[in-house]
């Protein structure tokens, strides 16, 4: 499981004076199969959640980034794969202590709850937005997604300066399994997305949404619950 955080989410201070661990790119924090013995809050940098099935394809879930937790899980092994996407820095937690914390403190477990319905939140919000789309509005989702997850991350308005250029620091094969598309789609898509006006490469991991609302009409979506959540803040 993982989720945005807030500044409600008192929880978090478990990670008081947590163990900091640093990632390089692609290297693995949690392994699918692995004891589940930690829980961790990302400090910096870009990971990247995914399940791999029986038959060797994989699904990415979810990109994360700063103030993101990850870990949490009902069962003894983790069913999830985590990997830095971007060099990046994990507080680490024991998941007895959290549990522990959660156990003392009512407040911090209320908090923690409703964490885990702001990250149901997300899931149907994502379900939603990429059902029955095709593979150019799904990529207009995703570049929503990136700057929604940006905007939440720094607690900033929806017209601050830069917001809208957006950072792709992992691969197109990583896009590609998050949105269900070949790996050749993702790349026409973003050319049709250009020829379009909508967006601007700026280089090959960076790009620039030239039209907002247009790309917002595309998708079929304005953002991912953005009132709701910026207004805890």
């Amino acid at each position: 499981m993982s989720g945005p955080t807030a500044d409600n989410d008192i929880f978090l201070d478990a990670f008081d004076g947590a163990p900091i661990r640093e990632l390089a790119p692609r290297e693995v924090l949690v392994a699918a199969g692995a004891p589940a013995e930690q829980v961790f809050n990302i400090v910096d940098g870009m990971l990247m959640l995914s399940r791999t099935g029986s038959d060797g394809r994989r699904q990415v879930l979810s990109f994360l980034g700063r103030d993101n937790f990850v870990g949490f899980t009902t069962t003894d092994r983790y069913s999830f794969t985590v990997q830095a996407v971007t060099p990046a820095r994990v507080a680490c937690c024991l998941r007895t202590a959290f549990d522990q914390r959660l156990e003392r403190h009512p407040d911090a477990e209320r908090a923690f709850r409703q964490m885990t319905f702001r990250v149901l939140e997300d899931m149907l919000d994502m379900i939603y937005s990429l059902g029955q789309r095709t593979a150019l509005e799904r990529l207009a989702v995703f570049l929503l997604y990136l700057r929604h997850a940006r905007r939440l991350a720094g607690g900033i308005a929806d017209d601050a300066a830069g917001l809208d250029d957006i950072a792709l620091p992992m691969t197109r094969e990583d896009i590609a399994d998050f949105l269900g598309l070949q790996k050749e789609t993702v790349s026409r898509s973003f050319g049709q997305l250009e020829e379009r006006g909508l967006v601007r490469r700026l280089d090959s991991h960076r790009v620039q949404i030239a039209a907002l609302e247009s790309l917002r009409d595309l998708a079929g979506v304005v953002d991912f619950a953005a009132p709701r959540r910026l207004a805890r803040r």
